[in-house]
Parts: C-alpha cells; structure tokens; sequence
C-alpha cells in the first residue's frame, strides 16, 4: 500500500559540479564516479527516493547537448536540499565522454541543465512490512537512495538487500553497506558475485537463487528491483515459489520496458 500520495512537478535547475572522485581503485577507464550536484542559493530540489534525473550534456562538444537520465543516488535532505548525488561507471567510449564532459564542468564552474524528479518506483511502501531491495551493478545507486531514507524514517524497519556484481572491483560500496547492516538489527545487507573468484569469499551465482535460499516466505515483502529487464522479470518469477508477488514489487523496468512490450526475459 502507498503512504506516498503526492509526486512533485518535474523542474528545471542550473546546477553546478561541486564533486568528482573515483569510488574505487580502479583506472579512470574502469572506474565507478561519485558525481555531486548543486543548485543555486535559495532553491530546493524536491524528489522522492528512488527517482532519476535527467542531464543536459554536450557530450560530443559540437554544441548539440544529449538528455541523458541517471538515477538519483543521494535521498532527499532537508539540511542540504540544494545537493543531489550520481554514482557514473566508466566502461563504455559514450561513458567516458559523458565523465570528460562533467569534468570540464567542475573544472570551468560551468553549470548544467538538470531536470527532476521522474520514475514511479520510488520508496512509497508501508514500512512496518518486510522490505526486500535487489540491485544488480549500477543499480544501487537508487537501493542506496532508499535505504537512506528507509533508516531516516524506521531504522528499525525490516530490510533486506542484496546487490550483485560481475567484478569484486565493482562492490565500490561494501563498506557503507555493511556499516548499516551493522549499525541497524533488522537490516541485513548480501553482496553476490556471479561466478566463483579464490578472492571472494562471499555468496556467489544468479542473485534469485541466494534469495530464494534466504527468504522462504514473501508473500507481504515490499520489493525494489533495479536492474535489466531480463534480471528484473527473471527474478520476480523466480521468487514466485516463494511466495513473491508482483503487484508488490516496484521498479523503473516496469514503465521502460513493460512485459507485454519487452522481447524477452530471463525464464530459468
């Protein structure tokens, strides 16, 4: 059920750089950035946690700026409603020439255009029901933006994440994640490496079946899944057996890429 019954009008602000810093070890051309935000003295951004934002970025420097959306990985914050956070992972040519672009940004003080909020699947459940949050990669950042927001309002609220990752260079959040786990008796927090590595030491393989070992029962569980659309289906009908059900799970695959429109997902 939804204790949230407004969504805020969707604006426009010129927001500045104030922030680039690798949130790894890696080479700029692998690396994951933690990217800050922030708008002009006297204003207010307002979203709620979960939803994504969209840049005005001239990423080619031809003068013809791209909209390029990216999920909003900070919650909102009443004691710095100005500022707004981004994890951005390196990888890809387009990737590194939209972290070149936010670099010249920071370098030059030259703001950019930013509009938000949009998604629908931001955190509007009841919390005094179990909470169950699945990423895959980049994915946590919206994870990390609810549980910011679920431990602000219920820190003892019944939470379960999991988040899996190809590389161990890519759990560039371990720490902080482990520290809530930690800090908060009801939350528990399991990273997953897909395949077996002598250098992990955690859970391994498809991140449905570490759920469905640790969650026999799921019948009244919130869910939030952010991923691809083949994990996002694939795993829902997979903790089907469990007990999941879909009218209780939220995500923004499900306005991107709905059932009835996507080619195809996983079916294991």
């Amino acid at each position: 059920m939804s204790n949230v019954a407004t969504t805020y009008p969707v604006a426009s602000y010129p927001c500045q750089v104030v922030k680039f810093a690798p949130l790894s070890n890696g080479s700029f051309d692998t690396d994951t950035f933690d990217i800050e935000l922030q708008s002009p003295v006297g204003t207010e951004l307002n979203y709620h946690a979960g939803q994504y934002l969209q840049l005005d970025l001239d990423v080619n420097g031809d003068g013809q700026p791209q909209t390029l959306s990216y999920t909003i990985a900070s919650s909102p914050d009443s004691a710095n409603p100005r500022r707004l956070q981004l994890f951005i992972q390196n990888g890809s040519e387009f990737a590194d020439k939209v972290l070149n672009c936010l670099s010249q940004h920071l370098e030059n003080q030259t703001p950019l255009n930013v509009t938000l909020a949009m998604g629908k699947a931001f955190l509007q459940t009841d919390l005094a029901l179990p909470h169950l949050l699945i990423a895959a990669g980049s994915g946590i950042s919206k994870i990390k933006s609810i549980i910011e927001e679920i431990l602000r309002r219920k820190p003892d609220a019944k939470v379960k994440i999991y988040w899996s990752n190809k590389q161990i260079a890519e759990f560039y959040l371990l720490e902080q994640f482990q520290a809530w786990a930690d800090q908060n008796a009801n939350l528990s927090f399991t990273p997953i490496l897909e395949l077996p590595n002598a250098n992990w030491n955690g859970r391994t393989g498809y991140i449905y079946k570490v759920v469905s070992e640790d969650c026999a029962a799921l019948e009244d569980t919130q869910t939030y899944l952010c991923g691809s659309p083949n994990m996002v289906y694939g795993t829902i009908d997979q903790l089907e057996s469990n007990g999941l059900k879909e009218e209780n799970c939220y995500s923004d695959v499900f306005e991107f890429a709905p059932r009835g429109e996507a080619s195809c997902y996983l079916k294991r």
